[in-house]
């Protein structure tokens, strides 16, 4: 090769938006697994090797949300679970944690560990039912515990004297156990904006960001925009306009940028790496100074 290759890496976090507009209550759990699990990891091993610049795209749904997490102001029927005592939950309750509590990669997550695993097969030849209907309250309490514990990233173990008790342990976990990891879960997302934040200022990451809710923003323009690509394109017969909402979601995406970082963000993660021609004057409005997509585009 007569010339020298440059690789940058460019590690996407994203959730999407799991707070009911009407109940103002989350939905699924995945912010709060995830943070304790992919979101921390990354920066502080990446700190260890100073010499390595990276980038960082997080995106302001999942900003959003893991502050509302750690601002009390989250809070989902998985975490409800996990905190109410195994005796005052219902039929129905122990029937979600049943069918629940194993949303996990088995070879990675469940299978590892003997007492987790147990449970499993234990549901996979009695059925959710049988489960609900024969197991005691440790299962019920053991199985909770695991289903979160399973989550926090090995990095989290080595530096947790308690995290690393309970994984040796294994079972007979008491609701003060799972209250307590529930703190843990809480503390490692206060972590996560402010070390990012921290890798930026040192000049060793820069983070980029994504449109504020995430939308697709060559359709917002023009839900034909595909044929520009590709003029032979079927399409919906009905056809959507609302190119308004381009300025908006990166105006608002900025915003949380700015609050959490302290500057202004350069680079942007197109949701889908979607990009159009009509899009880039508004990026460029806004002060993006790069953007990312396929290389194919």
């Amino acid at each position: 090769m007569s010339f020298p290759l440059y690789v940058a890496f460019i590690w996407h976090q994203h959730q999407p938006l799991y707070k009911s507009p009407i109940a103002g209550k989350y939905r699924m759990p995945w912010v709060r697994l995830h943070g304790v699990k992919d979101y921390l990891d990354l920066p502080l091993i990446l700190s260890r090797f100073p010499q390595i610049h990276q980038t960082f795209n997080l995106v302001p749904s999942l900003m959003l949300q893991l502050q509302d997490y750690v601002s009390h102001q989250a809070f989902d029927p998985y975490a409800e679970a996990l905190l109410t005592p195994v005796s005052q939950m219902d039929l129905s309750q122990r029937r979600f944690v049943v069918e629940h509590s194993f949303d996990a990669y088995p070879p990675t997550m469940i299978e590892p560990y003997p007492r987790y695993e147990s449970l499993r097969q234990q549901m996979l030849h009695y059925g959710v039912q049988g489960c609900v209907d024969h197991w005691s309250e440790a299962d019920f309490s053991d199985l909770l515990m695991w289903h979160n514990l399973t989550w926090v990233d090995p990095v989290f173990r080595q530096e947790d004297p308690t995290l690393a008790g309970w994984f040796e342990r294994g079972t007979n976990f008491s609701l003060g156990d799972r209250q307590l990891l529930y703190t843990k879960q809480r503390e490692i997302m206060a972590r996560i904006l402010p070390f990012h934040r921290q890798l930026q200022d040192q000049g060793q990451i820069e983070i980029a960001t994504s449109p504020y809710t995430h939308p697709i923003l060559p359709l917002l323009a023009d839900t034909h925009a595909g044929r520009v690509a590709d003029p032979q394109m079927l399409l919906p017969g009905l056809r959507f306009r609302w190119e308004q909402d381009i300025a908006l979601h990166l105006e608002k995406s900025r915003q949380v940028y700015e609050h959490y970082f302290g500057r202004s963000p350069r680079g942007l993660w197109p949701s889908e790496q979607s990009v159009s021609p009509a899009i880039l004057p508004y990026v460029s409005r806004q002060g993006f100074t790069w953007l990312c997509s396929d290389e194919g585009v």
